[in-house]
């Protein structure tokens, strides 16, 4: 997780603020470039974008941003595609279930918009 930790911004101005929990974990908060405050979460009880943990993923290569309820499946992932020991550019996307009772969570791909990649800022 060393090499993930830090501020990473994307062309969109969205910021992302990773900071290690342990050497599996962090905690992620997302600030909206448009307001440039966390936004709410209108799927999980309008809980802001702040504090929300994270995983290192089974090789070591990207990190999984919890955006709901843990094991509920709506994820952040961010994925080093240069593997260097210490990540300068991450790509983006998101994921969640893919069956119909998840499906409603497609409405809100929106707030985490433009998935362009973060560079690190900081």
């Amino acid at each position: 997780m060393e090499r993930f930790k830090g501020i990473w911004q994307n062309q969109g101005g969205n910021r992302l603020i990773i900071k290690k929990k342990s050497e599996k974990e962090a905690i992620v908060t997302f600030i909206s470039g448009k307001t440039d405050e966390p936004i709410k979460r209108p799927y999980f009880d309008n809980q802001l974008t702040i504090d929300m943990h994270a995983e290192l993923d089974f090789y070591e290569t990207s990190v999984e941003v919890e955006l709901w309820k843990k094991g509920k499946g709506f994820y952040l992932c961010l994925t080093d595609n240069e593997y260097r020991l210490k990540a300068e550019e991450l790509g983006v996307g998101i994921s969640r279930n893919a069956d119909e009772e998840h499906k409603f969570l497609e409405d809100y791909y929106h707030l985490f918009e433009p998935l362009d990649s973060y560079k690190r800022i900081k």
